[in-house]
């Protein structure tokens, strides 16, 4: 079995450490050695978090979540685990034991690994969760792929310069990329998928006009449009921001019935955390 430290970046609006972070990290608590924690947004202290994690680091939000890895990273004696998991807050997880992932084909045998492989802009891995073998770690590729992270204040240059290019870099020089669900093999919804969301949804509403355009474009973000189809690829997370921003208009209860069905996952954990993010951002 491989030895795992994992790196959790960590924001949040309120400066605290929400009660789903903490459930997230006692999933991920027994199936690795090691748990880094790197908040650019911590003011509230949290003893569950410092029973959690083996070191917390505080830091101010340049490059965002590659910045926050990044600086995990250089913190520990990396070469002392067979891999690095990189994952964040933005999503709400694991639905189920992260183990069941870690047994998966893609993290068994890929160099560099994740939950979602899409095709928005341009054929990427996506970040919210992602491992790295020893293997490329050791190597020039992977050295410089952290050596090279700038402390970029814009979200969408991190995006750009990292999240985009690095599943490209790391095929063009020969290394193994895989991930759960594989975007390019659902472009868009199927019209019967269409057609069931247009009826959860009020036709005059924002949300459905939201969703008409969005789900007759090729390659939409999976997270989001083919949320299901994620899920059941065995991918147990949800994006945060499908219950915030939504930005496809997708009905979203649908995803809390597949949750409450599927799942033990508390969805009060989602509710609570979705009612103060609203609440804070009315007040902002």
């Amino acid at each position: 079995m491989k030895s795992r430290c994992l790196i959790y970046a960590h924001w949040d609006r309120d400066g605290i450490i929400d009660p789903h972070v903490i459930h997230a990290l006692r999933g991920y608590r027994s199936a690795v050695e090691r748990i880094v924690f790197v908040s650019t947004h911590y003011t509230e202290r949290s003893p569950e978090l410092e029973n959690l994690a083996d070191r917390v680091i505080c830091r101010e939000n340049l490059g965002f979540d590659f910045g926050s890895w990044q600086a995990g990273l250089e913190s520990l004696e990396a070469a002392t685990f067979d891999e690095v998991v990189c994952t964040n807050s933005s999503i709400y997880g694991p639905l189920w034991p992260i183990e069941r992932v870690f047994e998966s084909e893609a993290a068994r045998t890929a160099d560099l690994w994740g939950m979602t492989i899409s095709q928005q802009r341009q054929r990427h891995l996506q970040s919210y969760f992602m491992g790295m073998s020893r293997k490329l770690l050791d190597s020039p590729t992977g050295r410089s792929l952290w050596s090279d992270i700038q402390p970029f204040r814009d979200k969408a240059e991190v995006i750009t310069a990292y999240e985009i290019r690095w599943m490209d870099r790391c095929l063009a020089d020969g290394f193994d990329v895989r991930a759960m669900f594989d975007g390019r093999s659902c472009p868009k919804p199927a019209f019967r998928e269409r057609l069931a969301n247009m009826i959860e949804l009020n036709p005059l509403s924002s949300d459905a006009r939201r969703y008409r355009r969005a789900a007759s474009r090729a390659n939409p973000n999976p997270t989001h449009m083919h949320w299901k189809q994620v899920l059941e690829a065995g991918v147990p997370f949800v994006k945060v921001d499908l219950f915030t921003r939504n930005p496809y208009g997708v009905p979203l209860s649908p995803v809390r019935r597949w949750l409450a069905a599927h799942t033990s996952y508390p969805l009060d954990l989602i509710r609570a955390h979705q009612a103060r993010s609203a609440a804070s951002s009315r007040a902002a």
